[in-house]
């Protein structure tokens, strides 16, 4: 049970050099006086109202210029958004810093915060994009986004999109202005005929789904192709990108010991030595951990099967649509008084099969802070503190001739690190994605020398499979895309493979 939650996502911190960052949050509420006022003014009033601190050059940064905001109470990156979009300055949060530049004028970037309607939670994972454009991304763990694109784009409006709710679309203008950088989705609810809905209770319908997963997955082995990608951010700044094609022998259903196998076919990496001082963060076992939270072939997140309702409470929700099929949707969290660490969320449970179709969780980091310090962090030196602020997860299935396949996961780790006996901390970001490309019936065992190992380094492990010609033109990392973005430019070579091996 442990190795399972531990497998999740785990970080390895290494010595190297370490640098600082205030305890600052783009949350923090500020309230700035007067409608136009200099952009020094407008510097001055942050800092004494936040934990934040702004670095620029004089001779890029006209500080005597002007800017315009209303003088409502709102949050530090609701100002930053309706004081400088409309100028020639761009900024990024860097740790306790916002860091102001000239912006090259071809481009524009708009920034926003996704939620809930109804509760205000904040929406990981919402689908960001240009209407009519193949310009994309998705939310982080918070329900940020930045969004650039080219400024011819200006007229044009940006769409927010998320599964079990109503899209909602935004002018780029409203956004430049400040005026709308909160976007409520509204949830969807279908009143569907009760005749159809058998269950009435979370956990009953929960244990009817677990133990339909032999009729709704394979049950026998599966190969697969898959792209997988890696990012680590410190602040707002990307330290390593990771990203690799995958080969998977997918472990059937009905047979918990059989494990799931990894091989790296293609893969590259990179570094940015400048943003690397005394601790340089590595994600261990980010390819295997990506199959261990598919939880309809491993224990049911961290507990047995036939115990979970002495670990969570399930609640049925609203009724929703997904590809033309209906869907309970089940929140689950964790029993008060449970002395192991374990999760909260919501699973998606397709109606007539009851196939657990998504699921999209968190670990109860918040709880449990020093459990979270113990499952996820590998390695940690002397005199460095860690605190981790959340763990957000998610799986996501596909239907092919009458079974559900693995098809895409998501994680994202974020934690504050602190020296002793300095005042400041760094903040890192550890996303990974996997989505499948290709399915097939033949089960090729892949050789245990080949295999991805819990303990392999992705950012090391893919330097032995460099391949420049593999990506072509396709020759930067570029994490700002969506990774469907990704899949369509390197398409054409996995195509090219596919046909090779037939």
């Amino acid at each position: 049970m442990k190795r399972i939650i531990l497998s999740l996502l785990f970080a390895a911190l290494c010595t190297c050099s370490f640098g600082i960052n205030a305890v600052a949050s783009q949350d923090d509420q500020v309230t700035i006086t007067g409608n136009t006022i200099t952009l020094a003014s407008f510097i001055k009033q942050v800092e004494a109202q936040s934990h934040y601190l702004f670095v620029y050059s004089t001779e890029d940064v006209d500080i005597n210029s002007k800017v315009t905001i209303s003088p409502i109470r709102k949050t530090v990156a609701q100002c930053l958004v309706e004081a400088l979009n409309n100028t020639n300055l761009k900024y990024v949060y860097e740790n306790n810093y916002i860091i102001l530049t000239t912006q090259s004028p071809e481009y524009l970037t708009v920034s926003a915060k996704v939620t809930d309607l109804e509760t205000n939670e904040p929406l990981a994972s919402a689908s960001v994009y240009l209407s009519n454009r193949v310009i994309s991304i998705v939310t982080n763990g918070e329900g940020y986004f930045q969004l650039k694109f080219p400024v011819k784009y200006i007229d044009e409006s940006v769409i927010v999109s998320y599964l079990g709710y109503t899209s909602k679309g935004t002018s780029i203008r409203t956004l430049l202005s400040g005026k709308d950088n909160i976007i409520a989705l509204k949830a969807i609810v279908y009143n569907l005929n009760p005749v159809h809905i058998n269950i009435s209770d979370g956990l009953g319908l929960v244990s009817q789904a677990l133990a339909k997963i032999s009729d709704n997955y394979p049950s026998h082995n599966m190969q697969m192709t898959s792209y997988y990608r890696e990012m680590i951010k410190k602040g707002r700044s990307y330290v390593t990108l990771t990203e690799a094609v995958l080969d998977i022998n997918k472990a059937p259903y009905n047979n918990y010991g059989s494990k799931d196998q990894i091989a790296i076919f293609k893969g590259r990496g990179s570094v940015d030595t400048k943003k690397i001082d005394t601790l340089f963060v590595k994600f261990r076992g980010g390819m295997k951990s990506a199959l261990d939270i598919d939880i309809a072939k491993y224990p049911f997140l961290g507990v047995d099967r036939a115990l979970i309702g002495n670990h969570y409470t399930f609640t049925k929700g609203q009724t929703t649509v997904i590809d033309g099929k209906n869907h309970h949707i089940v929140f689950f969290q964790q029993n008060p008084g449970d002395e192991q660490m374990l999760f909260s969320g919501k699973l998606y449970i397709e109606e007539k099969s009851l196939a657990i179709t998504r699921i999209e969780f968190s670990m109860n980091v918040e709880e449990y802070p020093d459990q979270a310090i113990d499952l996820l962090l590998k390695k940690k030196p002397a005199g460095m503190k860690a605190k981790f602020l959340y763990a957000k997860y998610i799986v996501q299935y596909k239907e092919i001739n009458g079974k559900w396949l693995f098809n895409y996961c998501r994680s994202e780790l974020k934690f504050d690190s602190k020296w002793d006996r300095k005042l400041f901390k760094d903040t890192y970001t550890i996303v990974s994605e996997m989505a499948v490309t290709e399915y097939s019936d033949n089960d090729y065992k892949i050789p245990y020398d080949k295999r991805v190992k819990y303990n392999d380094i992705t950012l090391d492990k893919v330097s032995d499979f460099k391949d420049d010609n593999f990506w072509e033109e396709y020759n930067i990392i570029e994490p700002e895309y969506s990774i469907e973005q990704v899949l369509t430019r390197i398409t054409k070579q996995l195509q090219k493979r596919e046909k090779n091996r037939l």
